[in-house]
């Protein structure tokens, strides 16, 4: 709610002070009106606050709001406070505020949604199916309705899950043949190589002992000699008494050492080298395309999977649309017993409608619910229409009071704190009419916090706050009226700027006010 607004140098007004949150006014909820001759300022000061929270173009030196509303601030990227300070400044260009955290004007408005409504804009979006179907659902008040109402949101989610698993099996089955052909060569390309992991640099190890083979057999040749001065070795080694056992192990490993030379040579004279190179030269390709032999491998293993995938694209498009078929078959029954419960809600929900519209002289409505296609909220598509006149045609005055009537018909099956906002809402009526408009304001500032103008004495009665814009030498003042200041204003609305006896005797008479 609204506690604090403040405006300097707006238009006509030098400065606005207004406060909202005193104890009488349970979290400045309440009754505000704003009273006042014509061209006085009330619909510029009402701009003005509105403006504060993006609804109009920000024309005061500075505007401020101090809000006590519990809003998720970090969802915009603000951090969360006890209360929201709005705040423009309007020099070179408008700077917007929220808590000394700069923002956008879009920022400001996107969170002021969430609190206000203006009611003079013609807003349809309180009318429209999701909305009466919100109302419907508050009203039924059943834990087992609320279970599966629940139930039929998830389900529905994961039906449109699957479906659109269906749009892709059928958009890859279109364009299948040419992908599988494609994938089939790859795959062949590679395999018809057979590549392994660590096989290149076995093959360049090759080749580079083919390179020298030569030299690896000569020098193996020259290294045999020295075993035909092996026993005189051992002669030398008896004769000056030393332990041969040394030696013996150093000529057994050469040995050993001479054999895989031997073994290798012979390895390698059986070798193809032209089939090593062109071995060599195959996994090169690879290399080349790939990056490494283990990235081929893996890249042919993927496309394997794909190609799995897309040869059984036939057996996975059956399954889903299985699948769908007994998820609708679900979503049916549930969405069945949802319109069920929804049609029986709305029978209590028109009789509350009808009750407020006709304390608001307004004609009959009726709630008129159609099954449709599945949506998050189940089948149905509820409308309202007013004297079997679509809503969308209906004058302003009139669409304003039955948004008002909706708002009473729900108040006891809502939670949410909100600002409203109205705009002389009881022009042009008899005093019979404004008053019955001042009562259904009343009972619903029992739950918002209304900020309202009005040219006439019934509603400015009714107020919990009464403020008087005047105008004196072309410049706009706002004040809080006391309670004598509230019989004189009543009675200037009443009987004009001549205000006679009866005039004041009937203010009082609204005001309930006893003659002194």
């Amino acid at each position: 709610m609204i506690e604090r607004v403040y405006l300097k140098e707006y238009v006509t007004f030098e400065e606005v002070e207004l406060e909202f949150s005193e104890v009488e006014m349970e979290f400045s909820k309440g009754l505000i009106v704003f009273t006042g001759p014509s061209g006085a300022g009330k619909s510029v000061l009402m701009r003005g606050i509105l403006s504060i929270f993006g609804f109009f173009d920000v024309n005061a030196k500075i505007s401020e709001a101090i809000v006590n509303q519990d809003i998720n601030l970090e969802k915009y990227g603000l951090e969360n406070d006890e209360v929201i300070i709005f705040r423009q400044i309007k020099k070179n260009k408008n700077r917007y505020f929220i808590n000394n955290q700069a923002v956008s004007k879009k920022i400001i408005r996107k969170i002021a949604d969430e609190f206000i409504d203006y009611l003079s804009l013609r807003e349809i979006k309180e009318f429209e199916s999701e909305n009466i179907l919100s109302v419907l659902d508050n009203m039924i008040g059943e834990k087992d309705y609320y279970v599966k109402l629940e139930e039929y949101k998830k389900l529905f989610e994961k039906f449109i899950e699957k479906q659109k698993e269906l749009k892709n099996l059928i958009q890859a089955e279109k364009s299948a043949r040419d992908r599988i052909e494609f994938l089939k060569y790859e795959i062949d390309k590679i395999n018809s190589i057979n590549p392994k992991e660590d096989e290149f640099e076995e093959l360049m190890k090759i080749k580079k002992d083919l390179s020298k083979i030569e030299k690896i057999k000569e020098k193996a040749y020259e290294v045999e000699q020295i075993f035909e001065f092996e026993n005189r070795v051992y002669e030398f080694l008896d004769m000056i008494e030393e332990d041969s056992e040394f030696f013996s192990t150093a000529m057994n490993e050469l040995r050993v050492a001479l054999d895989k030379a031997n073994e290798k040579a012979e390895f390698l004279e059986s070798v193809d080298i032209e089939e090593v190179l062109d071995r060599l030269s195959k996994l090169q390709e690879l290399i080349r395309k790939f990056g490494s032999i283990k990235e081929a491998i893996e890249y042919a293993k993927e496309k394997e999977e794909e190609l799995f995938k897309l040869q059984n694209l036939s057996f996975e498009k059956e399954n889903i649309q299985k699948e769908l078929k007994d998820i609708e078959t679900k979503l049916l029954e549930l969405s069945e017993y949802i319109h069920q419960k929804r049609v029986e809600s709305s029978k209590h929900f028109i009789d509350k409608l009808n009750y407020f519209l006709k304390k608001l002289y307004m004609p009959e409505a009726k709630i008129e619910i159609e099954l449709s296609e599945f949506n998050k909220l189940g089948r149905d598509k509820a409308e309202i229409i007013v004297n079997d006149i679509d809503i969308n045609t209906i004058s302003t005055g009139e669409f304003n009071r039955l948004r008002v009537a909706m708002l009473a018909a729900k108040l006891e099956y809502t939670n949410e704190e909100k600002s409203l906002f109205l705009d002389e809402i009881d022009a042009n009526l008899s005093g019979e009419e404004s008053m019955s408009v001042a009562e259904v304001l009343k009972l619903l500032s029992k739950k918002y916090q209304i900020f309202a103008i009005s040219h006439q004495p019934q509603l400015a009665s009714l107020a919990d706050k009464h403020f008087l814009v005047n105008k004196k030498d072309n410049k706009s003042f706002v004040k809080e009226l006391s309670k004598n200041e509230r019989i004189e204003e009543i009675a200037r609305i009443i009987g004009g700027k001549e205000k006679s006896a009866k005039a004041i005797e009937y203010a009082k008479e609204l005001l309930k006010v006893e003659n002194d």
